[in-house]
């Protein structure tokens, strides 16, 4: 299974639009540095999960060419705003007809949650025809090709974010990019090769709203994965503590995403 980064930025990505800070002109100069927002994609079954505003520059950075699955953790415009740029990339408005239908796969209260934030939903599903929506539950795991897919809510079946676990053969990976704090539960996660998550913040003495890096130290040894790769990195972040900080972070089983990293499992 190849599981590309697509996007290892936060909410705001890197280059922050206006910002004139060091981290942001290195970025708009060298695109090494940049970070769109948190995006990702399995290869055999052109797969992406989560689709945030930037996701066509993420799309064309990275060559893909056909998405057949969207999974979506949470409704968060991060996450989900981009969906009319992505679903209207199949739509041949010269024949006006949809080119290909993408299945969404979403927990019913997500679901509910995004059609009241995002309306345009409703015309690009009912009208456009240009995605079917799945609805997904706590546990209940999907099979695409030879990868199984389980949705792990953060407060069980309730839940308002999802992460994901990917399995193919004995290989497992978890993806888990936003909004953890309050994420408790980690017993499916046994056995874990490769851990996925959200970026603690650094600042946890301004922020207490986010989870801390020294909690995220602390779940990582709970769950005991093979190796972590930390993503949704948040610009205002590397702004405050610099590029410098996550060499200082980085440990033998820990290191940070970066936008087009692939993990081979």
């Amino acid at each position: 299974m190849k599981f590309r980064i697509l996007g290892s930025g936060g909410a705001i990505p890197t280059p922050r639009p206006l910002c004139q800070c060091e981290i942001c002109t290195l970025a708009r100069k060298n695109d090494k540095y940049k970070r769109n927002s948190s995006s990702a994609y399995i290869e055999e079954i052109n797969t992406l999960i989560d689709c945030p505003e930037d996701i066509a520059d993420s799309l064309n950075r990275q060559g893909i060419q056909k998405i057949d699955h969207l999974f979506i953790t949470h409704w968060h415009p991060d996450h989900t705003f981009g969906l009319r740029v992505l679903l209207e990339a199949n739509y041949d408005f010269i024949e006006n007809k949809a080119k290909n239908q993408i299945k969404i796969y979403i927990a019913r209260k997500v679901y509910t949650t995004l059609k009241e934030k995002y309306p345009a939903l409703i015309y690009l599903t009912d009208v456009l025809k240009l995605a079917k929506i799945q609805f997904i539950e706590h546990k209940k795991e999907i099979v695409l090709g030879d990868i199984k897919i389980t949705p792990i809510g953060y407060q069980g079946k309730e839940s308002e974010v999802y992460s994901f676990l990917f399995k193919k053969d004995n290989k497992k990976l978890v993806y888990a990019p936003c909004d953890t704090l309050h994420w408790k539960t980690y017993d499916i996660f046994c056995n874990l090769d490769i851990l996925v998550h959200e970026c603690g913040i650094f600042s946890y003495d301004k922020l207490k709203s986010e989870l801390s890096f020294p909690e995220l130290l602390k779940r990582i040894k709970i769950i005991n994965p093979q190796k972590t790769i930390l993503t949704h990195i948040e610009e205002i972040e590397l702004n405050r503590w610099g590029l410098k900080k996550l060499d200082e972070l980085k440990q033998k089983n820990l290191e940070f995403a970066y936008d087009g990293l692939v993990i081979d499992l």
